[in-house]
């Protein structure tokens, strides 16, 4: 890209800001991404989350339970057709970069699948990754536990220990076994994308295929934590998938999130095809607004600050942990544009006494409308031309929910398609 303004500005690096950027480019914007990290995309465990729990319960029919949500969740502002739109549009930009992504479906509809964590606890997810056998989770009677020797954070013996608390999984046979580390003795501790980088390069990964090869034929399932590459390539795991003989499971994992950074690679091969660049390492710290449109975002980079213009913003800055919210003692506060967010004074109330309870915490977010621009107190458009995705919006808990990168996906393509719509009203890209 050269140095003409661009049409759409999209602020953030992880789900909501790649779908953002995805969604306007395609439309034939000009579209440049800050990023002042990767985004929460690398710690994630690579499966997407529509909707898993509401109210506490656990949800086996997500699009069922759409209804259930408060009015202001962004799924509800939304509707469900443009939240089914935007996942399609989603599954449908993997597969054509290399990782297709498919859904359960029990007695002819979509569902929920639980999949196991590397700490052996089960969480229901929507999209699965490739080679993610949904009937070999649910059916399978002799499993492989794998790890590797030296790979922290991931005990064969205590995943099954917690497996078998689940009534689904506590009568199955179990064994388990390390595969031995391709970096010998040398390092005392590796994890899962120290692995799966090995497994990159054709050169590199025969450690894993032999390691498996010992184990063909003899389970109906293997459960191993995320070893198969750290890129989007199907064709490698159904190459493993062969030489084992039987389903092949890679577990969730703790970060770093491999998973996460397989759909951040399709993701970003997708948007080379466009008219898109990207700023790493950059940070808007300050928004230029004038009456009802902002004009520009100061950013910080590489030890400068400097004005960057455009015909339509999208801020995917995530919240609190990510930056994009800043809190004080009684106070909360959207990072960019300054906007308060309406909080209890007494900071005790922004929690409860339930560790997995609702936070008020949680939800803190901006408030949007249904093109997902920042309103005020009266429901009204700050700003014409800016737009806000993914964690930084309030009115939903992504933790509790388990609906993190689903919401990040939908609002981050509405953003996108809305922030283009503007562009092509006010004289089309330029």
């Amino acid at each position: 890209m050269n140095n003409k303004m661009a049409d759409v500005l999209v602020v953030g690096a992880g789900m909501a800001g790649l779908m953002a950027a995805l969604a306007a480019a395609q439309q034939g914007c000009r579209v440049k991404l800050l990023a002042a990290g990767m985004g929460a995309l690398a710690i994630s465990g690579g499966t997407v989350d529509l909707l898993g729990y509401v109210d506490g319960a656990s949800v086996d029919a997500p699009w069922q339970a759409l209804p259930r949500l408060p009015a202001k969740h962004p799924y509800r502002l939304l509707g469900e057709n443009n939240v089914r739109t935007a996942l399609t549009f989603l599954r449908k930009t993997l597969a054509e970069h290399g990782w297709p992504m498919t859904t359960a479906v029990a007695q002819g509809q979509e569902c929920n699948t639980y999949v196991p964590t590397i700490m052996g606890t089960l969480r229901p997810t929507w999209l699965l990754p490739p080679g993610m056998d949904a009937q070999a989770l649910q059916n399978a009677r002799r499993v492989l536990v794998l790890s590797v020797e030296g790979l922290r954070d991931c005990r064969p013996s205590l995943i099954i220990s917690q497996l078998k608390r689940y009534k689904d999984w506590n009568q199955r046979q179990y064994d388990h076994a390390l595969l031995p580390s391709p970096f010998g003795a040398t390092h005392r501790s590796i994890s899962a994308l120290d692995l799966a980088r090995l497994a990159d390069r054709p050169q590199t990964r025969t450690w894993l295929l032999d390691g498996l090869e010992k184990y063909a034929g003899a389970y109906d399932l293997l459960l191993i934590p995320p070893l198969c590459g750290s890129r989007a390539d199907a064709d490698f795991l159904q190459t493993v998938q062969r030489k084992v003989g039987c389903p092949l499971v890679e577990m969730c994992s703790i970060p770093p999130g491999v998973g996460g950074l397989r759909l951040r690679d399709a993701l970003l091969r997708a948007l080379k095809k466009l008219d898109f660049s990207a700023l790493e390492n950059a940070t808007a710290v300050r928004a230029e607004v004038a009456d009802d449109c902002c004009a520009a975002l100061e950013v910080s980079a590489a030890g400068q600050k400097r004005q960057h213009k455009a015909r339509a913003f999208i801020l995917a800055t995530g919240g609190i942990l990510g930056g994009g919210l800043t809190l004080e003692p009684g106070k909360a506060r959207e990072s960019v544009f300054g906007m308060d967010i309406p909080v209890p004074q007494d900071v005790a109330l922004w929690s409860e006494g339930e560790i997995f309870g609702k936070h008020l915490f949680g939800q803190l977010g901006v408030s949007v409308d249904s093109h997902m621009r920042p309103v005020d107190d009266s429901g009204k458009a700050r700003w014409q031309n800016v737009f806000f995705a993914g964690r930084s919006l309030g009115g939903y808990d992504y933790a509790a929910e388990k609906s993190g990168l689903g919401v990040a996906a939908a609002t981050g393509w509405q953003a996108g398609r809305m922030a283009a719509l503007l562009t092509a009203e006010n004289g089309g890209p330029e």
